[in-house]
């Protein structure tokens, strides 16, 4: 179950955000025509990263009409894809959403810091520490620990006087 429950993180990450969830909305109750654009700005300055987002998660099919379709099956293939006998090493670092051990090997840390760092944060928003500690006390009560070693390994940053943290410019 625990890779099934990584496979949707993605998808339920990028509707976190109050009004992305919103402008989804609309889009799914838009049917299968989608929703033009100029008919979801009105209520949305930001509505074009709100956009990215959710197509980056697969959430949405922005056509060449500048038309948002809301993916149906989104869920249905993210499933799909963790099938439980296709675990990967980093899947099976979990239970129930949480991590079970924190591996000593580095390749298998580096991956699963890289896996954290997909599916806890977002690009191109900042976090106070205490945001980017709540995130991942939900993966493992070492938080402290578990967010250093986000920021030794260059996929979080810190701003110089300690204020905020953000993803890199090189997320994986």
């Amino acid at each position: 179950m625990s890779s099934q429950l990584t496979a949707l993180a993605p998808l339920a990450a990028a509707l976190t955000d109050p009004d992305r969830l919103r402008v989804y909305a609309r889009v799914v109750v838009a049917g299968p025509a989608g929703a033009h654009p100029d008919d979801l700005r009105a209520d949305e300055p930001d509505l074009a990263k709100h956009l990215r987002r959710l197509a980056q998660a697969q959430l949405v099919e922005l056509t060449e009409e500048g038309r948002a379709v809301a993916r149906p099956d989104a869920f249905a293939t993210a499933m799909q894809r963790a099938a439980p006998e296709e675990q990967d090493e980093v899947a099976g670092l979990f239970r129930n959403g949480r991590l079970t051990t924190m591996p000593t090997r580095p390749a298998l840390r580096q991956a699963l810091l890289e896996h954290l760092a997909r599916t806890v944060f977002e690009p191109g928003v900042r976090y106070t520490e205490g945001e980017v500690s709540i995130a991942l006390r939900q993966h493992w009560d070492d938080f402290s620990a578990l967010r250093r070693y986000l920021v030794e390994s260059g996929l979080l940053t810190r701003a110089a006087d300690g204020s905020s943290y953000r993803v890199t410019d090189g997320r994986p």
